[in-house]
């Protein structure tokens, strides 16, 4: 019912007709609990226009609304290329509608046609999905509900029809549907106002929810039976019942976005061949700091050619330098390694996509390593190598979100932007993806891409749980839950170019300006000619103890540059107050050059900006940073 894909096919365009001015009842057949039509004629002949159920379910009151509509939505899934049981149940019982006569058929020629008791619905529409990808399973369906129209006078407006619809009944990816949700709308709109679904909404309705062809289509759906067989712990042999080519499960490689063509990347037994150094750079790009936080290491790496094939991979020679929390690339020798790698390109590039694990492939003999093996072991740890899981494959609800976030693309938001989105999704079923936006566009793809603007790395379970509303996206990478690199203004509009999703962190909100308030409401105070220190004293001044509830905590600044000095926030039992000098137990401390905090509170440059440029710094409990902005209006 409300967890159906027909459900959320039906309540936008529902919703769009409301908006129109339609008065709309959404009924559910199955709560009309019916029984099935025997065929016994008693509502012709015995107890004309009654059925012989007519106690012992509700199509009474049911038939009451039908018979009283201007119009019928019939909204089915697609079930053996046909209606549902239960729909097939409820139109059989609309017999009564119907006198036993024979008659020409008013309308049609040389039809024979039954008289009517009842004329209304004057109009009907079908809605149905399927999980098939293709329109072409919905033919004997549509034929039957053109056919009923065509016969039973009713004005056929069409249907809305939604092929690889399974997706829509999965709650957690509600939000990349919304794109799809509001054209729904839109349709409803125009049948009430038009009586009719533009040829361009029409086009708009038969898009692809997912983007990426049969073969992604196939993929993704082969992943999410076998996780529920998995679940079920159903044997192998029951599985496939007809055999499958080893062909046909051969997973598409990953590979550097773009065509072979234009970015000049070869291929070789099912690898792409890619430079050392853009191998190191991934590979940099999955370091998570948090493993070992107090990691001191130089991990150094000789590389030999690809075997068998003409291809410069570039420099053989490059080390990883890992110190305070930070790993960086660099090319040549190191003078004292901690660990020195000696490895063919193809081995590492299979650890790097997560096909070999490293410690397993040292064990093979696949490469050779001197140095400290422990740090070897803890290759797993330090850096978050997508794993895929049983069958080596992505985690199908994962794959479904990343695959699915162009749905979700607001192209108004991204203008011109011109830029790809790299994430790199560590741990057990994760995965690479990037986004490409460009010309107002954009595409997802399952596989790393060369010069990302941006990366965007998370351990998997983390993403899922972000994109599925379970974490706070802007918490986590307070937290450092995730991490990103390159261009960090793609990173602040990412809320705005996916705005239905909980993927990307959404901006802090804003203070209100004057002229938002309400009469009631009292004006924050002037800051722009105040000092650092004067703009930190006064922030009692705008404390909102309402916001701050029982909260009890102490905000410690410590500020640089043209005024510096220390002070702190003292809030509890709903009362902020100023203090010169250092607090012995801050629950969050800012370090800021005072120049910065001056343009913050002046509204001269976004807080969240300033904070993910590093332009100051946060230490302590990050969750009180979020909540700026609401106790200090």
């Amino acid at each position: 019912m409300k967890a159906s894909s027909t459900y959320h096919m039906l309540t936008p365009l529902l919703e769009g007709m409301e908006k129109a001015g339609a008065e709309t009842e959404l009924i559910h057949i199955r709560k009309l609990d019916l029984e099935v039509c025997i065929g016994c004629y008693t509502c012709w002949v015995r107890t004309p226009g009654e059925c012989i159920h007519k106690d012992k379910d509700s199509m009474v009151d049911a038939m009451e609304h039908y018979n009283t509509a201007d119009l019928v939505i019939f909204g089915t899934p697609l079930y053996h290329f046909s209606m549902s049981g239960i729909m097939k149940t409820f139109i059989d019982r609309t017999l009564p509608r119907i006198e036993p006569w024979l008659i020409p058929h008013p309308d049609i020629p040389d039809m024979t046609f039954h008289p009517e008791r009842f004329h209304k619905p004057n109009k009907i529409l079908l809605v149905s999905p399927c999980g098939f990808p293709e329109f072409d399973h919905f033919e004997s369906l549509v034929a039957t509900f053109r056919h009923m129209a065509h016969m039973e006078r009713f004005e056929y407006l069409g249907e809305i029809l939604r092929p690889g619809a399974e997706a829509l009944s999965r709650r957690s990816l509600q939000g990349l549907f919304t794109g799809y949700y509001d054209i729904l709308r839109q349709a409803g709109e125009q049948i009430i106002r038009d009586n009719r679904i533009s040829e361009e909404i029409q086009a708009d309705l038969k898009e692809d929810l997912f983007p990426g062809g049969k073969k992604a289509f196939y993929d993704m759906a082969g992943s999410y039976w076998e996780q529920q067989m998995d679940r079920f712990n159903v044997p192998d042999e029951q599985r496939h019942t007809v055999p499958i080519l080893p062909d046909d499960l051969d997973s598409i490689p990953y590979a550097p976005g773009g065509t072979d063509l234009n970015l000049g990347v070869l291929r070789s037994d099912g690898r792409y061949l890619v430079p050392n150094e853009y191998m190191l750079n991934l590979m940099v790009g999955m370091f998570n700091p948090l493993a070992i936080p107090d990691l001191r290491a130089t991990v150094q790496f000789v590389f030999s050619p690809p075997k068998d094939v003409d291809f410069d991979p570039g420099s053989a020679n490059w080390y990883l330098n890992i110190n305070d929390g930070v790993c960086t690339l660099h090319e040549g020798r190191t003078a004292l390694p901690t660990l020195t790698i000696t490895t063919p390109h193809e081995v590492w590039f299979d650890i790097g996509m997560g096909v070999l694990h490293a410690t397993s492939a040292f064990d093979d003999g696949k490469y050779d390593a001197n140095g400290s093996m422990t740090l070897l072991e803890q290759f797993s740890e330090i850096f978050e190598h997508p794993q895929p899981g049983e069958g080596g494959k992505t985690n199908p609800e994962l794959d479904l979100i990343m695959m699915g976030m162009p749905s979700a693309f607001d192209a108004k938001a991204a203008g011109n932007m011109d830029a790809t989105i790299q994430f790199v999704l560590g741990g057990p079923g994760g995965g690479m993806y990037h986004l490409r936006i460009k010309n107002g566009e954009c595409s997802s793809h399952r596989e790393p891409v060369l010069k990302p603007d941006l990366t965007i790395n998370a351990p998997a379970e983390i993403w899922l749980a972000i994109s599925k509303g379970e974490i706070d996206s802007q918490q986590a990478f307070m937290e450092a839950k995730y991490r990103t690199s390159g261009e960090m203004n793609i990173m602040l509009k990412m809320g705005e170019l996916f705005k239905s999703t909980g993927l990307p962190p959404a901006s802090v909100s804003q203070p209100l300006k004057p002229e938002t308030l309400s009469p009631q409401e009292e004006k924050p105070m002037d800051m722009t000619q105040l000092n650092c220190h004067e703009t930190i004293a006064g922030m009692p001044s705008v404390f909102n103890p309402e916001a701050a509830g029982d909260l009890v905590a102490v905000i410690q600044f410590n500020v640089t540059g043209d005024e510096p000095g220390s002070y702190f926030l003292q809030i509890e039992n709903g009362v902020c107050t100023f203090h010169e000098g250092e607090s012995s137990s801050p629950t969050m401390t800012i370090q800021t050059p005072s120049e910065i905090w001056l343009a913050v509170s002046r509204g001269e440059m976004e807080g969240q900006t300033a904070f993910m440029q590093q332009k100051y710094t946060v230490e302590g409990d990050f969750s009180l940073l979020l909540k700026l902005n609401d106790l200090f209006k």
